[in-house]
């Protein structure tokens, strides 16, 4: 068994706390027409990742994918900066539809799904394109993906998602890769996970984002119950909703038992959001280290326990994200 980072293969016990869904670098994509989403910066991306392991993490689940800004040669500086120090995890697949030129995009000419497929299983097995498939050349390096992005639109799944949730399913059966999935603002979570079990994707190795944004514990709760994992991301958003929102969802959802299918991160997707990058500007944020910083301590102080805790970020992470078997 074994969890596959920029630098190689590791055991899921050496995985450490994990941060199972973030941004540290996207040098372009639609979502960069705001030029907050614009993080371009190795070196603010190398403090990030410093400040994370100096409040005690290890590990980053990296979600930016093909088309949207996934630049690999940069994020492997950052992955080298750190061997042997953090476990940097970068995806291979897709965000929702809204983000492709859907009708001219390979995902949708190309109509021989295993052949869609044999592009994802390549960067998990063979080695990432430094190029991100934006065509026509491929080019690999060593490194190699460790998890497969799908997404899905909000209150719909378009056909393009319903593509590359098929394709993203079947590149686990082949590779045993782990899967992740964007589900805009939390919705339609409870039918992708009924709809990759229907493509034969094993749910015990998928999860679910940005549920926390939909906060109907209840719902969460009816997720869970098909057996998928959820991850909490984007605490220190009280545009959204305050963080005591979410912690005391999170100790309902521990005490109905489901401590064991839920994982968290801080998805600092913006700039904006990352000390590293406003640093640069003379800004001070609170970073992705706020997670164990203030998120965690809100955690015990509403009566999460540290059992719990653990499993939400370090034993939960290594097992969704070791490959199966």
């Amino acid at each position: 068994m074994f969890i596959r980072t920029l630098t190689g293969d590791i055991a899921p016990e050496e995985l450490g706390v994990c941060d199972s869904h973030e941004h540290l670098i996207r040098s372009g994509g639609e979502e960069t027409r705001d030029p907050d989403f614009v993080m371009d910066s190795v070196e603010a991306a190398k403090k990030e990742v410093g400040y994370w392991l100096a409040a005690g993490g290890r590990a980053m689940v990296l979600m930016d994918s093909l088309g949207c800004g996934r630049n690999v040669p940069k994020i492997l500086e950052v992955a080298e900066a750190y061997r042997g120090k953090a476990n940097l995890i970068l995806t291979t697949g897709f965000h929702k539809a809204d983000f492709y030129d859907v009708p001219v995009h390979w995902m949708t000419t190309v109509r021989e799904i295993d052949t869609c497929v044999d592009l994802l299983a390549a960067e998990v097995e063979e080695g990432l394109d430094i190029h991100s498939y934006n065509g026509p050349v491929v080019q690999r390096v060593d490194a190699r993906a460790g998890i497969i992005k799908a997404g899905t639109s909000y209150g719909a799944i378009q056909a393009f998602e319903y593509k590359t949730l098929r394709a993203a399913a079947l590149t686990q059966q082949r590779t045993g890769c782990p899967i992740s999935v964007h589900t805009q603002l939390g919705t339609m979570a409870y039918e992708t996970a009924n709809l990759l079990r229907e493509y034969g994707a094993d749910l015990s190795h998928v999860m679910l984002c940005h549920v926390h944004k939909n906060p109907d514990k209840y719902y969460h709760k009816k997720i869970m119950e098909t057996g998928v994992n959820i991850c909490y991301d984007g605490p220190d958003r009280a545009k959204y909703f305050p963080d005591a929102l979410y912690a005391e969802n999170l100790k309902w959802l521990v005490d109905q038992g489901f401590q064991k299918q839920i994982l968290l991160s801080m998805d600092a997707g913006r700039a904006s959001y990352q000390r590293g990058y406003m640093e640069e500007k003379d800004r001070t944020v609170l970073g992705v280290s706020y997670l164990l910083e203030r998120f965690v301590p809100l955690l015990r102080e509403v009566g999460v326990p540290d059992d719990a805790i653990n499993d939400m970020l370090v034993n939960n992470p290594a097992r969704v994200l070791t490959f199966r078997q």
